[in-house]
């Protein structure tokens, strides 16, 4: 008895973990397709080429390419790229990536942000995508001074399909 007790359960836990993936996955059918891509610029970087996509089978956010303006970006030992909603003075993170170099060089930190795939948006933040997208650049250099860069990002509904059907969001 010792022994069945175990292993049923780890039985009901991988069912309970099928059951709540089956539950997301019911929240998301007949979401419509809907595409939107962003970018933004200020005077020391620039975020292109973001593109974020829902559907009823995933959620894809691709956060673009980052390009650096200015000649300060030239020492940089680590940075962080994090795509962010606002709202209601809370943040809540899309993506973030951190790269850092061990080796004593610099690192190039004009480069794709990187993708992320999976339940990316809860539905309130659709209301706030194209108001409340946000981009933020945090580096240290070489000799440890560390800077943060914030950017809106304009964001452009390129397309939603089937609007007049209903959905999650």
């Amino acid at each position: 008895m010792k022994k069945v007790t175990p292993v049923l359960m780890a039985i009901v836990f991988c069912a309970l973990l099928l059951a709540g993936c089956s539950i997301s996955s019911q929240s998301r059918q007949g979401q419509p397709l809907a595409v939107y891509s962003f970018s933004g610029e200020n005077e020391f970087i620039s975020v292109s080429n973001g593109v974020i996509v829902l559907d009823a089978e995933e959620e894809i956010c691709y956060g673009g390419n980052l390009e650096t303006r200015k000649d300060k970006f030239t020492d940089i030992a680590s940075y962080s790229a994090t795509i962010y909603l606002t709202s209601d003075g809370e943040e809540n993170i899309l993506m973030s990536n951190r790269v850092e170099d061990k080796t004593g060089g610099a690192i190039n930190i004009s480069e794709d942000i990187g993708k992320i795939t999976g339940d990316i948006l809860i539905p309130d933040d659709i209301d706030n995508l194209v108001d409340g997208l946000w981009f933020e650049l945090k580096t240290v250099d070489l000799d440890g001074e560390e800077n943060t860069y914030h950017l809106q990002l304009e964001v452009i509904e390129i397309t939603r399909a089937n609007d007049n059907l209903p959905s999650a969001y």
